[in-house]
């Protein structure tokens, strides 16, 4: 099974996530980095989470990896004001997949991601999500967000084996 862990991260969270889960997979990374990036100081809370709630969007830097390619992809994302990113939103509109097994990290603060989650799940009709984990301050708890991470990832695992033995 091929594996692709695509992510968006602004202050490294999701970023150390994401290395994490694609080494532990064997999976292909791909970082999301838009051109219209918030600033990296206190103004991002403001310029993120204005550009969630009214639903601005992302112009993504191009890449190579095309996610038609893979059986299963891991998206990976902060949490910006209970919604999902514009880079991660962008990227599941503009490059649609469909009969994928999906897992899903939401990085916070210290908030619930279920809203976020919820919101990515409703954009990706017509694949499997197969297991969601929040993480809450993944650098600063670090052996407790690889724990979570570990669950998702034999969670992916698992359902991708038990789907090879039913073949």
């Amino acid at each position: 099974m091929k594996i692709l862990v695509v992510y968006y991260s602004l202050d490294g969270n999701s970023r150390f996530a994401a290395e994490y889960a694609a080494g532990k997979l064997g999976a292909d990374l791909l970082e999301l980095k838009p051109e219209n990036e918030p600033p990296r100081n206190a103004l991002k809370f403001l310029v993120g989470g204005k550009s969630v709630i009214f639903g601005e969007k992302a112009r993504l830097n191009r890449f190579k990896e095309n996610p038609a390619e893979y059986d299963c992809i891991v998206l990976g994302s902060p949490v910006w004001a209970g919604r999902v990113t514009p880079a991660i939103r962008e990227f599941v509109l503009e490059h649609p997949f469909e009969g994928k097994k999906v897992g899903i990290f939401a990085c916070s603060a210290g908030g619930d991601a279920e809203q976020m989650i919820a919101n990515l799940r409703g954009l990706l009709g017509g694949n499997e999500v197969v297991s969601t984990v929040s993480l809450k301050n993944p650098l600063k708890q670090k052996e407790e967000c690889l724990a979570r991470l570990d669950e998702l990832c034999e969670a992916l695992i698992n359902n991708m084996k038990s789907d090879e033995e039913a073949l």
